[in-house]
């Protein structure tokens, strides 16, 4: 029998909520926005699903299990997600951008196959890495470089942005006004200035790594 529609997007707001009490349950985690941050998700969009303020559609479900290590439609089942942690965490160190316009983006998690050289950079925990697509930064970003971020450095020089409307910029920080950042396009073109209201967070590019030197291909 068919779920009605209502019926199906409160089992995914159901399961969701367990899987993020198991999250904090395993004490990796102290909040959800430590989750949010750690996946790479809007902790504003992740508390309106979570509040029922916006609906968890078809595409919103899959793209909620990729971010988050799950089985495909594991948020539809009627058994509750059991997360297999330490799968999930070693593997949501590595983005890719998936361009959405222009030069904005969303990150993707790249699945384990791609392993970290940690020769050339050694990432903790607070790391993460995002690998350039296309050309849309060119020439000061190459495609397939990656850039490694830090989660708990303040802010300086280049930077990912992460607006509240759950997109992300590579820009240069200029400075802050009490409600204001001011930033600078990486060609140094065009000055962009954002309310802090539109702003969940930034985190400073700390390393640019050539993609030859630094990743490897698992056999």
């Amino acid at each position: 029998m068919d779920m009605s529609a209502p019926e199906i997007f409160e089992r995914r707001r159901h399961h969701l909520t367990k899987v993020i009490d198991q999250l904090i349950d395993t004490q990796q985690f102290k909040t959800g926005k430590e989750i949010c941050e750690h996946f790479g998700l809007s902790a504003a969009y992740i508390a309106q699903l979570l509040n029922s303020k916006r609906q968890i559609g078809e595409k919103a479900a899959r793209e909620l299990e990729q971010q988050l290590g799950l089985a495909r439609l594991i948020l539809d089942q009627t058994v509750e997600p059991k997360i297999e942690l330490a799968t999930a965490i070693e593997q949501v160190a590595l983005f890719q951008m998936q361009v959405v316009q222009q030069q904005a983006f969303k990150l993707n998690p790249i699945d384990s196959t791609v392993s970290f050289n940690p020769d050339i950079f050694h990432l903790q925990a607070q790391h993460y890495a995002i690998q350039v697509a296309e050309r849309y930064y060119f020439p000061s970003l190459k495609p397939d470089w990656w850039l490694v971020c830090d989660k708990e450095l303040p802010v300086f020089g280049m930077c990912c942005v992460y607006l509240v409307n759950g997109l992300q910029l590579i820009l240069e920080e200029l400075g802050e006004a009490q409600d204001v950042y001011e930033f600078r396009s990486l060609d140094e073109n065009r000055k962009v200035i954002f309310q802090k209201t539109d702003i969940e967070k930034i985190h400073p590019v700390i390393a640019i790594l050539p993609a030859t030197s630094t990743f490897k291909q698992q056999k």
